[in-house]
């Protein structure tokens, strides 16, 4: 009983943070097995599975995964006994097969065991299947979505905001880049990342600024540009962008530029301080009118 708890432990201490999990369980037992987003041909990664027991009298567990795009030298783990509400461990090594192509296939997990029920003379074999999915890449694929502001004032920071993920395998020295070839944009232009590894996500951000001196509106197109290499140095490169509308503020303009479309109307929070002054003048004009009848009343 301590060799199991012992083993346990171990197990739990060592499981990677992976970010595909399927379970494969049925009344009597639950498998649970982990295993990266992304791996890549050659390159050796670890398949976690975990063994929880929801019934008595189980024993003889295994646990076994079996592809023919797959090199492993142990497919199988086996559990001679282990009691009621118990979590036992084990680690496969698992390697892609070189000349397998990049995109997805199958994997079977099978899972055996034996359990005596309280009528049964000896124990009874079960038996369950599961197929799980692997992602097989071998490049850096990086896929950008972002966001700017429809409508911005000339010589006023705004923002291009977004997030970058990579569905390929580990990609090296991201830099991102945004700039127009109609007009010279100031500000935070470039964003850089050391890595992102297979599966992961970043948020990322500009602030830009066009010419202060830019009299004729115009619609300015913002070139994302980005490029980042992958574990062999090669690089790669992908170009977007993002249109935005330049204006000059009023001289009695007051708020933000951003705002929102209702059908072919662009509605935007920009008030003008004449409006203002004039609503002002109107409400006191209101309340005079209020209290002058007031006082034609007492009278």
């Amino acid at each position: 009983m301590n060799s199991v708890i012992l083993v346990f432990i171990i197990s739990i201490f060592l499981l990677p943070a992976y970010g595909m999990e399927n379970i494969i369980s049925d009344a009597n037992i639950e498998v649970t097995v982990n295993y990266p987003d992304v791996v890549k041909q050659e390159n050796e990664f670890v398949l976690s599975s975990v063994v929880k027991t929801k019934a008595d009298q189980m024993s003889n567990i295994t646990v076994s995964i079996s592809s023919p795009e797959i090199e492993i030298l142990q497919n199988q783990f086996n559990i001679p006994s282990i009691p009621k509400d118990s979590t036992l461990g084990n680690n496969f090594n698992i390697k892609i097969k070189p000349e397998s192509p990049d995109g997805k296939f199958l994997a079977n997990v099978s899972v055996e065991y034996f359990i005596k029920g309280f009528f049964d003379e000896k124990p009874v074999k079960s038996a369950l299947t599961k197929a799980i999915e692997f992602n097989v890449q071998s490049k850096p694929i990086l896929l950008l979505d972002f966001d700017s502001q429809d409508s911005v004032f000339a010589g006023e920071p705004f923002f291009v905001k977004g997030t970058i993920k990579n569905q390929g395998y580990n990609a090296q020295d991201i830099k991102i880049t945004a700039d127009s070839n109609q007009i010279v944009l100031d500000g935070k232009k470039i964003y850089s990342l050391t890595n992102l590894n297979a599966g992961k996500t970043e948020n990322f951000e500009f602030v830009l600024q066009t010419p202060k001196d830019l009299t004729i509106p115009t619609d300015i197109t913002v070139k994302i540009s980005t490029s980042y290499f992958d574990e062999t140095g090669k690089e790669y490169t992908v170009d977007d962008s993002v249109k935005v509308f330049a204006r000059q503020r009023g001289i009695l303009e007051i708020g933000g530029s951003e705002g929102i479309w209702v059908g072919n109307f662009f509605i935007a929070p920009v008030v003008g301080v004449g409006t203002i002054v004039s609503s002002v003048i109107g409400f006191l004009i209101f309340v005079w009118h209020i209290k002058n009848k007031k006082k034609q009343k007492r009278k």
